[in-house]
C-alpha cells in the first residue's frame, strides 16, 4: 500500500477511484461493477473494462471477450483492442497480443490454440509469434491422457475433429495419425480412432463445500450500523441501516448494502491508519468513522 496512490471505492452502486493520500476524488463513480481479479483497479461498464494503474493512475480500455484460460504458466483473460486480440494476465504486465479477433480459445496449462475463420492454430509455450501447427480444419478440440495401444501406455494427446478428418497430435504437436470421418460427436470420434486410441475413464468427482467466512460482525445501534472486523478488531460506525458482504480472501475490504434504499457501498480499509479510503465528502455524508 505503501506505494500505491489509487484505489477504487463504490458509492451508491456506482464504482470510482480515490486518491489515497489526499482522499480526493480521482474518477467519478460512473462505472456498473469492478472486478477485483486484476491487480491494477479493475472499473466495468458493461463490455469495457478500464484498468487504472495504482501507482500512476494511467488508464486503459479494452472490450472483454469473458474467455478465461490457462496457458504459459499462467492465467488470462481474453480481451479485444483495436482488432486485435489481447491476453491479459492477473498482474496486467506481460500482455501477449494477436493481429486477429480469436473467437475461440483453449489453454492446457502450457500452450495456446486460437481458431480464426473456421481454422485452428497452435502456439506452443515459449513462442507466441509463429504457431507451431497452423490451418487445421475442424469444429472441435479433445484434450487430455489418452490410452495408445502402440505403447501400452496414457498420453496426453490433442484431438481435432467434427470436419472432414480427425487429427490425432502427441504433446509435442507431432501428427501421429490421421482419420477419414466428419463426425462431430465425442463417442463416435473415439469409434474412428479405436483401433490405435482409447479414452481413458474417469471417475466422477466429489464436489467440496465449504461454508463462506465471516470477516465482520455488525449491529445496528441509535440508527448506526457498527461493523467490526474480526481480524483486525477495529470498529467503525456508518450512519443507517446496513448488511454486510465480502470478497472472498480480502479481509481488508468490505461491502454494505443499505437495508431501506438497497444502495450498496465498498471500500478498502487501512486498519493500522485506520483510514477509509473513500473519498473524504461521502465519507462525511454517511457519517463514516472510527470507534
Amino acid at each position: 500500500m505503501a506505494q500505491e496512490k489509487y484505489e477504487a471505492f463504490q458509492y451508491e452502486d456506482k464504482f470510482g477511484v480515490v486518491e489515497i493520500n489526499t482522499l480526493n476524488e480521482f474518477i467519478e463513480p460512473t462505472y456498473s461493477e469492478r472486478n477485483s481479479y486484476f491487480d491494477p483497479i479493475t472499473l466495468i461498464n458493461g463490455i469495457e473494462y478500464t484498468f487504472i494503474d495504482r501507482v500512476s493512475g494511467k488508464t486503459e480500455t479494452y472490450i472483454t471477450t469473458n474467455q478465461e484460460l490457462r496457458f504459459n504458466g499462467n492465467y488470462y483473460k481474453l480481451f479485444y483492442k483495436d482488432d486485435k486480440s489481447v491476453f491479459i494476465p492477473r498482474d496486467a504486465k506481460i500482455k501477449i497480443s494477436f493481429n486477429k479477433k480469436y473467437r475461440e480459445v483453449i489453454g492446457n496449462g502450457s500452450d495456446l490454440i486460437v481458431k480464426h475463420d473456421g481454422l485452428f492454430e497452435v502456439f506452443s509455450k515459449p513462442n507466441f509469434k509463429t504457431p507451431t501447427v497452423k490451418n487445421i480444419k475442424a469444429k472441435k478440440v479433445y484434450q487430455d491422457f489418452v490410452f495408445r495401444k502402440r505403447t501400452q501406455k496414457e498420453e496426453y494427446l490433442t484431438i481435432f475433429y467434427g470436419n472432414d478428418a480427425i487429427y490425432v497430435y502427441d504433446k509435442n504437436y507431432k501428427l501421429l495419425k490421421e482419420y477419414p470421418s466428419d463426425t462431430e460427436y465425442e463417442s463416435r470420434m473415439f469409434e474412428a480412432i479405436s483401433g490405435e486410441f482409447t479414452k481413458v475413464e474417469k471417475d466422477g468427482d466429489l464436489s467440496n463445500y465449504a461454508v463462506a467466512p465471516s470477516y465482520f460482525t455488525e449491529k445496528f445501534k441509535d440508527g448506526y450500523t457498527i461493523l467490526t472486523s474480526n481480524e483486525f478488531q477495529k470498529p467503525f460506525q456508518i450512519k443507517g441501516n446496513y448488511r454486510n458482504h465480502i470478497i472472498y480472501g480480502k479481509t481488508d475490504w468490505i461491502i454494505i448494502t443499505n437495508k431501506e434504499t438497497d444502495k450498496r457501498y465498498s471500500f478498502r480499509i487501512d486498519f493500522e491508519k485506520k483510514c477509509f479510503l473513500l473519498p473524504k465528502k461521502y465519507q462525511e455524508i454517511l457519517e463514516l468513522k472510527f470507534l
